[in-house]
Formats: C-alpha cells, structure tokens, sequence
C-alpha cells in the first residue's frame, strides 16, 4: 500500500475550511467539510458491508457448504441493506441550531 495523507487547512482565498487528501506523488483532492464528512461516512459504511460479506463467506468456507449458497445469502443480505437504505430517515426540525 501506498502512502496516503490527510491535512486540513484554511484557505487564504475564502477563510473556509479544506481537507486535502495526498500522496507521494501530490494532492489527489482537496475537499469541502460536506463533501469530507460524506466521504468518510461512505468508508466506514462499505468498510463495515465488506466486513460482513467477507464474514459470511468465510464462514460458509469453514462450515464447508457450497459456495453458490454463500454467494446466494452474500446477494440477499445485499438486497436487505439496500431496503434499508432506502427508507427515508426522520429529521426533527431544527431552528437556530438548537432542536425543539
């Protein structure tokens, strides 16, 4: 793997706030605090999704069933997720920062 950095900055040209993502060849982006905050939220969401497709399979190796039953679960636990996901989320309303 290669080296990879995370800086955060100021910028002189607008006073707002940067994350800047590098490695040893120069800045690959240099993102706003949303688009920082919904690409570290992406990560952890597929990092915690490929835990568990990697977890079924493993343990459908150890057990030693087939492997088409894997993929099978491994697809319908993706079809639940999906579901998921697409339920809209309930917001309370917020006025001046401060929620009622």
């Amino acid at each position: 793997m290669s080296d990879f950095w995370v800086n955060g900055i100021v910028a002189v040209r607008d006073g707002k706030p940067y994350v800047q993502l590098s490695n040893e060849k120069g800045m690959i982006a240099q993102l706003s605090m949303s688009q920082t905050r919904q690409i570290a939220m992406d990560m952890l969401q597929m990092a915690a999704r490929t835990e568990a497709d990697a977890m079924i399979h493993k343990f459908f190796a150890k057990e030693n069933f087939p492997q088409e039953a894997a993929n099978v679960v491994m697809l319908d636990f993706r079809e639940f997720r999906a579901e998921l996901d697409a339920e809209k989320a309930e917001r309370s309303e917020e006025r001046g920062g401060e929620q009622e």
